[in-house]
């Protein structure tokens, strides 16, 4: 998951023009591989990317229970601040809140999928 460092650096005016263009581009593309993944059930590649990053979210509730860290006035040397401390809260209690919400995870994901099965199966 992307972490608010890697959007520190603003990009260009050339360089956004041209990301447009390309995503513009691709848009059909990813649109089509988008669709086919959602055909079929969730990876454990995937389940742990969510796991990953449920388990960010909750680290990130817990250091910033005044909201500040989802203000766009909030200034940057704030924001990073927060984000050591989650990382810190991530490294010491990580492993135990992946147990935890791992099949809680699956399970969503899992129910998610017989939805959209069900779904297209109506249509």
């Amino acid at each position: 998951m992307k972490g608010f460092k890697d959007f520190m650096e603003a990009l260009t005016l050339q360089q956004r023009k041209k990301r447009s263009i390309i995503s513009k581009k691709k848009s059909k593309i990813s649109a089509i591989k988008r669709a086919r993944s959602m055909k079929k059930p969730p990876s454990q590649d995937k389940i742990n990317k969510a796991v990953a990053k449920a388990v960010r979210q909750k680290a990130l509730a817990i250091v910033d229970k005044t909201g500040v860290y989802k203000d766009p006035e909030t200034s940057i040397g704030v924001k990073t601040n927060i984000e050591k401390k989650a990382d810190l809260k991530v490294q010491k209690m990580g492993t135990k809140w992946k147990m935890k919400l791992k099949p809680i995870i699956k399970k969503k994901m899992k129910a998610a999928f017989k939805m959209r099965q069900t779904s297209e199966k109506e249509k």
